[in-house]
């Protein structure tokens, strides 16, 4: 097992490859805001603010232990990434996973700040939490809009028997599941995303499933525990 952080298939790297395909990015005394998010700064201002200023721990926005039945926290054996972390600013996430210009450009114009991770582990499984933090709700839903494509899903990497799931009980979210060509069934792939506010939230897992319930069950606590909040913008120029 390699890399969950190619789970959503969001940024080509960061979601695991666990495998060669995708799996498919704080808050310490702030004031929690609505799902709304779009009164906040504009992608513009946040790219000329000074990325860290909004850059909060975002550990309570990622899943916990049991939240998704059977995972926890840790990375599985021989799986990466090995520890959480977090990348600040479209210019540290396109170098630290070699992203094209095209989507430089867009995470510019969605007004992205940053991106943490979490790997997870379950029975015979391995996988991710993440969880993106944009200037605003609309730059997030169209990050979300964006990812859930097939063919960006496809580009990031060979997939087979490509199928989408619903999420009840939790608003805008879908999921996906694929097989990696020529891989075991017991390397194939599932990811809930959803964005809750400014925050774009990816759960995943690589191994024999089942997906569907499990992610929609883990993406549904966190949504509750958090009660559907992301943190308040705090913008600060330099």
């Amino acid at each position: 097992m390699s890399d969950p952080r190619r789970a959503s298939g969001r940024w080509r790297t960061v979601r695991a490859s666990l495998g060669a395909a995708a799996l498919v990015t704080l808050v310490i005394g702030i004031a929690a805001c609505g799902n709304d998010g779009d009164s906040k700064p504009t992608a513009p201002e946040a790219a000329n603010a000074t990325p860290r200023a909004d850059a909060r721990d975002l550990g309570r926005y990622l899943m916990r232990r049991g939240e998704e039945p059977g995972f926890r926290r840790g990375a599985a054996p021989g799986a990466m990434p090995r520890e959480r972390a977090t990348v600040t600013g479209v210019k540290a996430l396109v170098r630290e996973m070699r992203l094209p210009a095209a989507d430089e450009r867009r995470l510019s114009s969605e007004g992205f700040i940053s991106l943490t991770f979490q790997p997870i582990r379950g029975p015979r499984s391995a996988g991710v939490t993440e969880v993106s933090l944009y200037a605003t709700g609309e730059g997030a839903r169209h990050s979300l809009a964006h990812e859930l494509r097939a063919d960006v899903i496809r580009a990031n990497g060979p997939v087979e028997n490509l199928r989408f799931f619903s999420v009840p009980g939790l608003p805008g979210a879908r999921g996906w599941t694929a097989s990696l060509p020529g891989a075991p069934a017991s390397r194939a792939v599932g990811n809930v995303l959803w964005a809750q506010g400014r925050c774009l939230h990816v759960l995943g897992n690589q191994g024999p499933g089942p997906f569907d319930g499990p992610l929609s069950r883990g993406a549904r606590a966190i949504y509750e525990r958090t009660s559907g909040q992301c943190p308040c913008a705090k913008q600060t120029r330099s």
